[in-house]
């Protein structure tokens, strides 16, 4: 079993993740171009990837779950 401080700072970390990769994607919408030059095409596609993987691991360990309870009221 993985301890509690362990398992918290796990679930923020993918949520941190999650949220980087959000505005990497959510920017390329909005200026490709700049992404691209910054980014390029497979940090965009890593983004996005990152992004599959997070939601993933948030559906198989009720990530909202272990967040509220860690760190919530």
């Amino acid at each position: 079993m993985v301890n509690r401080p362990a398992r918290a700072y796990g679930a923020l970390l993918v949520v941190v993740a999650a949220v980087v990769s959000g505005a990497i994607i959510v920017s390329g919408f909005v200026a490709i171009e700049l992404v691209l030059d910054t980014v390029t095409v497979w940090g965009y596609m890593a983004a996005v990837a990152v992004m599959v993987v997070c939601a993933v691991v948030s559906w198989l360990t009720d990530l909202p779950g272990i967040l509220t309870a860690e760190f919530g009221g």
